[in-house]
């Protein structure tokens, strides 16, 4: 079985990670995954004309480092955070996460994705979107949602 986990690094994201490993068959290889966002940088000065100057290159290469070493950081608690003798693997993506989540199962072929989710009201989730709605929707595989606080 293949198991496919996105995560932020943050403290539910790691529960929801571990508690859904003891709720699967044990999986043979798990992927964890960490969607990084472009950085500010990428755009500043695109918003309206009024912004100010443009990003260098530099700057702009040096934001997406940034990002990707908090994306590592992420990986690397989350990896800690489970007790599984399956192989762990651990990846950054670029990108929207609902969307890289589910390229990626299809990738990878994954058994099942697991995503945390936060239970932001019906409102706010329409505002400003889910990644567990989207994955659930999108995924070409079963979908393990945890929401958050059920498995602390």
């Amino acid at each position: 079985m293949r198991v496919l986990i996105g995560t932020d690094g943050s403290r539910d994201a790691i529960a929801a990670a571990a508690h859904a490993l003891t709720l699967l068959a044990p999986p043979d290889t798990v992927t964890i995954v960490a969607v990084v966002d472009a950085p500010a940088e990428v755009s500043a000065g695109h918003e309206s004309g009024f912004a100010g100057g443009m990003a260098t290159d530099e700057e702009v290469h040096a934001a997406w480092i940034d990002v990707e070493e908090v994306a590592v950081g992420a990986l690397q608690r989350t990896a800690e955070g489970l007790t599984s003798t399956a192989r762990i693997e651990q990846e950054t993506r670029r990108g929207d996460a609902g969307p890289v989540l589910c390229q990626l199962a299809e990738e990878l072929s994954a058994d099942v994705v697991v995503v945390g989710s936060r239970g932001r009201g019906a409102i706010r989730r329409a505002l400003l979107g889910s990644v567990s709605t989207y994955v659930s929707n999108n995924a070409p595989c079963p979908v393990l949602i945890v929401r958050s606080g059920t498995h602390l």
